[in-house]
């Protein structure tokens, strides 16, 4: 016969595992995004200091390869960043997926499995951190990855889901699907479409709670300082802002 003192020892344990889990997973992530957001300012203020630069340049010829130059020294700082960023992510997903896996082991005296409901303090993050179990690991791992640890952040120390969001492949993303999209011109290239997919995927993601039609106003008031060195007005970068914002908004 299960004894339910037994079973409920398993109980508290396995909440334990995974509360701790969680907890390590928002660590883990904390530390990641700290280490980004360092770098992606860093790299940021090297290229507004070249913009600077580029300004001050008396040939146009000079100050267009001096912003090609630092967009493209951006671009790779921002990738490199990035994939730290994904490997914290990363790291997350796999303690959360082994903690499940201990706290799932069945007591070897009753047979009971410690996975049962817990209690309703621990049973949010609980869940989430099975969902990181369950979750699929495979494909872009700020994608997959940064979704299920967001999930497990989300639900034990106050991170949203929405917040694992990976500029990185975003950037990877639009940067092979720009001239298949229909309102792609080609007089332009993708230094000049990137800052509209940028303004787009992060509005996407800042501005969860609102329709496109709210969300454009904000970004399309920002434009001229989001733009950079792109050719574009903003009544020919918002469908690409645009798509960048729907593809993030309704994930």
């Amino acid at each position: 016969m299960t004894n339910p003192q037994n079973q409920n020892k398993q109980r508290d344990r396995a909440a334990d595992i995974r509360s701790d889990a969680a907890k390590d997973a928002a660590e883990h992530i904390d530390k990641a995004e700290n280490a980004y957001a360092k770098e992606h300012a860093k790299a940021a203020d090297k290229q507004n200091k070249q913009y600077v630069k580029a300004a001050n340049d008396s040939d146009a010829a000079d100050a267009l390869e001096r912003t090609r130059a630092a967009d493209t020294a951006y671009e790779k700082a921002e990738l490199q960043a990035g994939e730290k960023l994904d490997k914290g992510y990363q790291k997350a997903a796999e303690d959360a997926k082994d903690a499940e896996a201990r706290a799932k082991n069945r007591d070897p005296m009753t047979g009971a499995p410690a996975s049962h409901p817990v209690g309703t303090g621990v049973g949010t993050a609980a869940g989430a951190v099975a969902g990181a179990a369950a979750g699929s690991v495979a494909g872009p791992v700020g994608a997959a990855v940064g979704g299920v640890v967001g999930a497990v952040v989300g639900a034990a120390a106050g991170h949203g889901a929405g917040e694992a969001i990976n500029p990185t492949v975003e950037e990877k993303y639009w940067r092979s699907a720009f001239g298949k999209e229909p309102y792609y011109d080609s007089k332009y290239n993708y230094d000049d479409y990137a800052p509209a997919y940028r303004a787009g995927f992060n509005a996407g993601n800042e501005y969860r709670d609102l329709t496109w039609d709210l969300a454009e106003p904000r970004i399309a008031s920002e434009w001229d300082t989001l733009r950079g060195s792109s050719r574009l007005e903003w009544n020919e970068a918002r469908e690409a802002s645009r798509a960048a914002w729907e593809r993030v908004h309704n994930t």
